[in-house]
């Protein structure tokens, strides 16, 4: 897996999240070379949703494309911030993610 791949694997909650932070973490960031789109974002909610990735995953991932250069998260910023410190949103449920999947329709 290359450095770009590593960003979008990422990014897409790919199934090799692991090796995809080693890459990046020993890669020069390369800024906005990945766009968080609206249909990824949904994605990942919906896994969360159904139990594929936990609260606590969704957590760091949203602080991840929050806090590297690599990611560009235009108008999804703040439902980022709000997933990447749950006390926010008064903590993150099943609930409130189903919510925010109705905002972004």
């Amino acid at each position: 897996m290359n450095y770009l791949e590593a960003v979008a694997s990422f990014a897409e909650f790919g199934t090799h999240r692991d090796d995809a932070i080693s890459i990046m973490l020993s890669a020069e960031q390369q800024v906005g070379i990945y766009s968080l789109s609206v249909s990824t974002f949904k994605q990942v909610l919906q896994r969360v949703i159904e139990e594929q990735i936990s609260m606590s995953d969704l957590e760091l991932w949203a602080s991840v494309l929050l806090q590297r250069e690599e990611y560009l998260v235009g108008d999804l910023e703040g439902s980022l911030y709000a997933l990447s410190d749950p006390d926010i949103m008064g903590g993150i449920d099943k609930v409130k993610l189903t919510r925010l999947l109705a905002l972004l329709d």
